[in-house]
């Protein structure tokens, strides 16, 4: 179940790589046409705000599994590795019940636009329903991600395992962002694709 989450996270930061390289082309796009054709296609405002949406939402998950969200971890870093386990399952619990309520207002938003009928009232009349529903199923991925790593910290803690828990969940080191920089970089002079987390 695990590894199968961790996939799809993974295949959501791709969406959210390709949500950031078409808004950057859509802008682009604008621009040049705008000072080289004398027109503007009228609609890059709202694609490019749908895309960031849908971006930051599918990116979410992926980077909870990288630990690629920013922590303020002063304290927990000083305090024993098992008060640190619980502190971290701590944090989880409040991430899961932040989620609970991000998916909550995103489905009830997406659901009433769609019995609405709601439009955009753009040129497009986008049909507000459509890029709603891709932003909450952003927020409903991030929410299996934190049930998942909330089990694995339970069983974890349960086995007494609080070293594995802080490997899993603490914040990256300034050496683990660097050891990692510097394979990315060897593999990409080699010619070969990064190795996934």
């Amino acid at each position: 179940m695990d590894r199968a989450l961790r996939w799809v996270a993974a295949r959501g930061l791709t969406v959210a790589g390709v949500c950031y390289l078409l808004i950057t082309l859509l802008i682009c796009f604008d621009i040049v046409a705008r000072r080289l054709l004398g027109f503007s296609t009228e609609a890059t405002t709202e694609l490019t705000g749908y895309l960031m949406a849908v971006g930051m939402s599918w990116g979410l998950a992926g980077t909870l599994h990288e630990r690629g969200h920013v922590r303020i971890d002063v304290l927990v870093q000083r305090t024993p590795l098992a008060a640190r386990a619980w502190l971290h399952l701590a944090a989880l619990l409040a991430l899961l019940v932040a989620t609970g309520f991000f998916v909550y207002g995103a489905v009830s938003l997406a659901l009433d636009s769609l019995a609405l009928g709601a439009t955009d009232l753009s040129t497009l009349r986008t049909p507000l329903a459509l890029p709603q529903g891709v932003w909450a199923a952003g927020f409903a991925l991030l929410l299996l991600a934190v049930v998942g790593l909330v089990a694995q910290t339970l069983a974890r803690i349960a086995r007494g395992r609080p070293d594995e828990v802080d490997r899993a969940l603490a914040a990256r080191s300034d050496a683990e962002e660097a050891a990692e920089t510097l394979e990315a970089t060897g593999q990409a002079a080699a010619g070969r694709e990064p190795r996934a987390p």
